[in-house]
């Protein structure tokens, strides 16, 4: 197997920031301790918090008690972000990690 020159590596630094580490299915509950950049609402969705790099953002994406997200929704937080806590009280969402 031969190395990687420079531009290699950068590029696949780059794909890698794009691409992220996985994604996982989030249910009905409270999740914490994540690392997501966006995520993609499967049903209808009723979210009452989201954090994003620990501090309260619900009201900010104009999420919260009442409110519901359509299946196919796509949620993008800024680059150098993450979310780290969401409570989903009714549906689901796949999110993306960093």
């Amino acid at each position: 197997m031969s190395k990687l020159s420079p531009g290699e590596v950068e590029s696949l630094s780059k794909l890698r920031k794009v691409v992220g580490n996985g994604s996982k299915l989030l249910g009905a509950a409270a999740h914490s301790s994540l690392t997501g950049y966006s995520f993609i609402v499967q049903e209808d969705t009723e979210i009452t918090v989201m954090q994003v790099n620990g501090t309260d953002v619900t009201s900010d994406y104009g999420l919260g008690v009442g409110v519901t997200l359509k299946g196919g929704a796509y949620i993008v937080i800024p680059e150098g972000s993450a979310i780290t806590d969401i409570t989903i009280t009714s549906g689901s969402v796949i999110i993306y990690n960093l």
